[in-house]
Parts: C-alpha cells; sequence; structure tokens
C-alpha cells in the first residue's frame, strides 16, 4: 500500500497473506497449546509474510498498512488459532508504539533491522534517574511475543513536573531483560505470555515518554505531520486488537458448526438432523448475527482511527471511549455468540481435545483482559456520555 493510498480501505492483498496461513496456523495450534508458545513454525511463517509489524511505514521498511488491514489480517490469523492472532496483535501494537517516539529512538530499533519488532506491557517498573537517563527495574507479566521480540515497550513510574511520580513508557533492549516462566493458563496456552523481568536496565531519555503525551498524541516523532501512522490515536491502536482473536474464533465455531452440526442428530429428541430443529436454527442464527455486528463494531473502530490520523486529527475523548467500548462490546458478543454455539453442538464440544472446546477456553480467557473487559468499557463510556464531572477516570 502506497503512503498517499495509506487511508483508501483494507490493503487485500496483506489479508490474503493472513488467510493463506490458516491450514499451517491450525494444524500447528495443538503443538503450541503443548508448548505454551506458538510454535516457531508459525512464528517464522507470520514474519515471512510481514504479518508482526503491520503498521511499520515503508521509510523503515515496513508494510505500512492502516489499521483497519491490520485488523482483518488478525482476524484470518484467528480463524486458526486465536492465541497465534493474539501473539501477532500485541507485536504489532507494540512495535507501532514505538513510532510515536523521538527519531533517535527509532533509529536505535530500525537503523539495523527494519523487520525489528516490539512486545510490551503498561504496567509500571519502579525507576532510579542517572545522567542521560533511567535505571528501570521490574517485573512484567503477561509479555505476548516476547519471543519474537528484540524490544520492549515497558511501563515506567517517573518524577513529573511538580515532583509527583507519573506513569511513562520506555523502550528496552532484549538483552536488558529475561523470561520468567510463568505461563501456565486454561485458555490463550499458546502465546507464551510469560513475564519479562528486568533490573537496572538503562533507558535514555529519548527512548522514555509519559503516557499523558502519549494519550493526547503529543508524539515525539519528527514525521507527526507527514505521515498518517504516525499520528494515529495511542490507545485506541492498543485496544481494538484485543478484539481480533475473539472475533477470528468465533468465526471458526461458527463455520465448524455450519459444517458438522446440520446432519447430526438432536439426542432425545423427535429430530434425527438438526437442520431442522428450531432451537438449533434460532441459537445458530443468533451467534450469526452477533459474531456480524462484533466484526462490524471494529471495523467502524479502525476506520475512525484511520480516518482522523488521515485528516491530522487526534480523536476527541468521546470518540477514543466509543472506541473502548466498541472493543469490549465486541469481544462480549463474540464470547456470548461462542456459548450458543457450545450448546447447539452438545457437551462433546467441552472435550479437552475438541476444536470447539480450545475455542472456548480462548475466547474466555482473552475476553477477560482489561481492554476486553465488558464493564470498564462501558464505565468509561457512559462517563462521558453523561458528562461526568470526572469524564475520564480510565485512560482511553
Amino acid at each position: 500500500m502506497s503512503e498517499t493510498a495509506w487511508n483508501s480501505g483494507v490493503d487485500t492483498e496483506i489479508v490474503e497473506r493472513a488467510r493463506a496461513l490458516r491450514d499451517l496456523i491450525a494444524g500447528e495450534a495443538e503443538q503450541g497449546q503443548a508448548d505454551r508458545q506458538v510454535t516457531q513454525r508459525v512464528l517464522d511463517a507470520m514474519d515471512r509474510e510481514r504479518l508482526l509489524n503491520m503498521l511499520v511505514p515503508q521509510r523503515l521498511g515496513g508494510p505500512g498498512a492502516n489499521v483497519r488491514t491490520m485488523i482483518e489480517a488478525l482476524i484470518e490469523l484467528g480463524k486458526a488459532d486465536a492465541s497465534a492472532c493474539w501473539t501477532a496483535a500485541l507485536l504489532n501494537a507494540c512495535t507501532w508504539f514505538c513510532l510515536a517516539f523521538s527519531d533517535r529512538a527509532q533509529q536505535d530499533i530500525w537503523g539495523d533491522d527494519p523487520n525489528a519488532k516490539a512486545c510490551g506491557i503498561f504496567i509500571p517498573g519502579t525507576t532510579r534517574r542517572v545522567e542521560g537517563g533511567y535505571l528501570l527495574s521490574g517485573e512484567y507479566p503477561y509479555a505476548s511475543g516476547n519471543s519474537s521480540a528484540g524490544w520492549a515497550t515497558l511501563g515506567m513510574l517517573i518524577e513529573g513536573p511538580d515532583g509527583a511520580p507519573v506513569m511513562a513508557m520506555g523502550i528496552v533492549p532484549r538483552s536488558h531483560w529475561t523470561v520468567k516462566d510463568t505461563w501456565y493458563t486454561l485458555g490463550m496456552r499458546g502465546t507464551g505470555s510469560n513475564t519479562l523481568v528486568v533490573e537496572d536496565a538503562f533507558v535514555p531519555d529519548h527512548a522514555v515518554m509519559t503516557f499523558a503525551d502519549l494519550g493526547e498524541g503529543r508524539y515525539e516523532t519528527s514525521h507527526f505531520d507527514t505521515e498518517p501512522i504516525s499520528r494515529a490515536a495511542f490507545l485506541p491502536v492498543g485496544t481494538v486488537i484485543h478484539a481480533t482473536s475473539a472475533i477470528g474464533a468465533a468465526k471458526a465455531a461458527l463455520e465448524y458448526t455450519l459444517e458438522k452440526l446440520p446432519h447430526r442428530p438432536v439426542a432425545y429428541t423427535i429430530y434425527p438432523e438438526s437442520r431442522n430443529s428450531p432451537t438449533h436454527h434460532l441459537a445458530v442464527a443468533q451467534a450469526a448475527s452477533s459474531i456480524d455486528a462484533a466484526h462490524l463494531l471494529i471495523a467502524r473502530a479502525c476506520d475512525d482511527i484511520d480516518d482522523y490520523a488521515a485528516r491530522g486529527e487526534y480523536p476527541g475523548a468521546l470518540a477514543r471511549a466509543r472506541m473502548r467500548m466498541d472493543t469490549s462490546h465486541a469481544a462480549t458478543l463474540c464470547r456470548d455468540a461462542i456459548d450458543l454455539l457450545m450448546t447447539a453442538n452438545g457437551a462433546g464440544a467441552f472435550a479437552e481435545k475438541s476444536l470447539l472446546g480450545r475455542i472456548w477456553r480462548d475466547a474466555n480467557t482473552g475476553g477477560r483482559h482489561s481492554f476486553a473487559t465488558p464493564e470498564i468499557g462501558s464505565e468509561v463510556y457512559g462517563r462521558v456520555l453523561l458528562g461526568a464531572d470526572d469524564p475520564i477516570s480510565i485512560p482511553v
């Protein structure tokens, strides 16, 4: 996609590359579950097809995709394996975060490696001020995609202008962290979301930005005025990715159901085939409609992110809060749709080795991420809609 056509819609070539990997990814998913890590074969394939750094602009050697294209490609990955989708989603978003930083920081990352990628965690570590920067220490759980990342965008607490601590983000190279094996879960087993351990890692001033500046679009890159992707809204981009695995998994569950269910008998009823059962008609129709609605919500949110960036505007609090709500509502719609399909398919769907069982576990685990939690999205969106005294109690 050329820079001039950046906001012209979905780059179907990138999405087709993701779709072409579905058989490979699906075939490796069980091994990824056992390893608690997406297999190297899958990681290499996604990397080879440039699906782990889709938002990196062409000037840095990246594909130069827009946010909508990234989301559509991630959903295709999610149809094959939610863990692979989640891993790719977090790598794409955290790598994109680095575009907000100074040109010097970008040179550190991409100067010698145009395929560089980052993982990241917002939880703040502790810092000590030293000449030229900070020494950062802390443990960072749930660092999805860390095995493929050469860098990490990590939360920090630094001293603000008035002396009070403020949240910041620093960029840390792989050589400054170790990995603690902590990822033992019921769902999303294949994401390898282990804990990064950092001890007195030096983070230079040019690789540090406050969350206040990031959240309001006060980026340090010199490309802010000339490159749409370098001025896209920070938290909305980091939020919408969290619905992609749910949408992809729900679509896979529906495909499976439409293939397997129609001619299956309904036990202890007069229906020798489920395709003639009104109960199953209602369940499948409601699930399909909910999955469509979830996809449409996220598509709208991504189109809005891209449109604001193309116009050179930063979305206001109401728009950002709605995008947060769109994400959590989409994830909830998909989780509910999968529940309906599990019931329609019967108790056998919950077998440990069942595809539907894995989809159900993954959707219920990923749907509990804070960016996908419906109560949080509803609270912040409702506060802004009703004009509460302190409308932004949660960053958006």
